[in-house]
């Protein structure tokens, strides 16, 4: 092993996120200094209390939800019920027994759940609900909303949610103020009637200035750079060329390259594991 090995990965996802990132870090032998960017800040509103009503009353066939935060924003407004009172109902429905600590969530027989990422699933599996379906965050490509996936007329980002059985069927998204608009278009012209409720918005945090320190004088062996909002943000910052940059997907990639940053490696694909373990690469590789 490099010095550089001996240094922690600076991963700056918000609060909640990066789960399976620096898990697999850590199982790869890494220090990891997690170090949020962003708060992911509740929206508190009457559309998402009534639309979170409307599913609870069973007015959607599918759910989608794009980040841990969109769980909270679901269970901050859906009735809770404990691990006494819900474990039939909602173990036969969506097969999995919840975590003790956390509210259980019982939804409609019959609801979809799409979940958006590998934190978001699991997110959702410790309040009791197994999702039908994972698929990889929406801005996985550069302009991943406008691009239509290989051999479709869906654009990329939308295409791993199940087109709608009956056109018009309900679909509730729950996603951040910052998600682009085509994605709901896109939903849409899957034959949904998208509700969208944009649960969260990402607010820039202070950063330690031991953080920032660490960041300028080399002190961190790489970044992770998982979404391309905090590529964004880490282009503003000082990061010291010894310091290895690894981003999830192209677009992040993107990102940073158009604030001028070197970026040294690229997950395969575009999952926690995978961008911990392009990471290590890049790191013994240095």
């Amino acid at each position: 092993m490099n010095d550089a090995a001996d240094k922690p990965v600076l991963v700056p996802s918000p609060a909640g996120e990066g789960r399976e990132l620096i898990a697999r870090l850590r199982e790869l032998g890494h220090e990891v200094d997690h170090a949020p960017f962003l708060e992911l800040r509740m929206n508190r509103d009457s559309d998402t209390k009534h639309a979170v009503a409307a599913l609870m009353e069973g007015r959607f066939t599918q759910l989608v939800l794009d980040c841990p935060r969109a769980v909270d924003v679901l269970l901050s407004y859906a009735d809770n019920h404990d691990d006494e009172n819900a474990e039939g109902d909602l173990t036969a429905e969506h097969g999995s027994p919840g975590h003790t600590g956390r509210p259980r969530l019982a939804l409609p027989h019959g609801m979809e759940v799409t979940a958006v990422g590998a934190d978001t699933a699991a997110a959702l599996q410790e309040v009791g609900i197994e999702p039908a379906l994972t698929i990889p965050p929406f801005d996985t490509a550069p302009a991943a909303h406008r691009a239509p996936a290989p051999g479709t007329d869906t654009p990329r980002a939308a295409a791993g949610v199940p087109a709608a059985q009956e056109t018009g069927a309900g679909l509730l998204l729950i996603t951040s103020a910052a998600t682009p608009v085509s994605i709901t278009r896109a939903l849409q012209e899957s034959g949904y009637a998208v509700t969208r409720v944009n649960g969260y918005r990402p607010v820039p945090v202070s950063l330690d200035s031991q953080v920032v320190r660490d960041l300028r004088l080399a002190g961190y062996a790489a970044v992770a750079l998982p979404s391309t909002l905090l590529a964004d943000l880490a282009g503003h910052l000082g990061i010291h060329r010894d310091i290895q940059v690894v981003a999830m997907h192209d677009a992040a990639t993107a990102a940073a390259e158009a604030r001028s940053l070197v970026v040294h490696g690229q997950a395969t694909e575009p999952t926690g594991a995978a961008l911990a373990e392009a990471i290590h690469r890049a790191v013994a590789g240095s």
